[in-house]
């Protein structure tokens, strides 16, 4: 008897007999479908993470797969496919399931950052394969000048965050998250984690660092101040001035508004 298209799939994509296969549609909107799919294995129930995106947004089906060989601090990934541009389908990945997890902004939030760090140094010298895979750079001076084009009028916060993104361009470039917030941050059984990866590029770290800086301000209902970003700049070994953090935040809003 031949399979049923679900198990079929999950077969070909674990390259492995699997049984009793249903999924739940976690959440669908313009922007992903997510379905959790059960089944078991060798006799144990198993249940792993589908996730599509539309095919001009799938940096994360290229991205994640390189970041999960290079590092445990994101989720593994079991499979993925990228359609031919003919074929009306959205990419997708199969990553282990996480959907139950809780934000680690519950628990300390340096061991975000600590996290974020440790994605960082294990990508550093894979630059031209980061690229490659479709990562663009974007320096504090172009996200404000983006954000400022955006805005289509002279705003007397453009010149601030022009001099803010001048001084934060002495920083080492880097893999950033893009949308470093607690609710992609989670708490596993090997430690934190990053989701969602869509929005990565390589840029300048401190303004992960803001954007969750004030993220961990909004969930917790606690400002962290300048902590996070001390934090940061003791495990790169960078000064972090109290003025790169306060231009760091100033270019995050910026952006961040103009992207709204």
């Amino acid at each position: 008897m031949s399979q049923d298209p679900l198990t079929a799939f999950v077969a070909r994509s674990l390259r492995a007999d699997v049984s009793d296969v249903r999924s739940e549609l976690v959440a669908k909107n313009a922007l992903m479908e997510i379905e959790r799919i059960r089944f078991s294995q060798d006799g144990v129930e198993r249940s792993l993470a589908l996730k599509r995106v539309p095919p001009d947004d799938s940096l994360e089906v290229q991205l994640l797969p390189l970041l999960a060989r290079k590092t445990d601090r994101v989720p593994r990934v079991l499979s993925r496919g990228v359609p031919p541009s003919a074929v009306p389908a959205w990419p997708w990945v199969m990553p282990e399931d996480l959907l139950d997890t809780t934000s680690a902004c519950h628990e300390d939030p340096r061991a975000v950052v600590l996290t974020k760090v440790a994605i960082e140094r294990a990508v550093a010298a894979d630059g031209p394969a980061l690229k490659a895979l479709g990562v663009k750079t974007l320096t504090p001076v172009e996200l404000v000048e983006r954000a400022v084009e955006r805005a289509a009028t002279d705003r007397p916060l453009d010149a601030e965050a022009r001099a803010a993104a001048g001084l934060l361009s002495s920083l080492p470039t880097v893999l950033c998250h893009g949308e470093l917030a607690c609710t992609h941050a989670r708490l596993t059984a090997r430690g934190v984690i990053l989701l969602e990866w869509r929005r990565a590029y390589l840029g300048c770290g401190l303004l992960d660092v803001a954007q969750f800086t004030e993220d961990v301000r909004q969930f917790t209902g606690e400002d962290p101040g300048d902590k996070l970003f001390a934090y940061y700049g003791e495990l790169t070994g960078n000064t972090v001035t109290k003025h790169m953090a306060r231009a760091s935040r100033l270019v995050s809003q910026v952006t961040r508004a103009a992207s709204k």
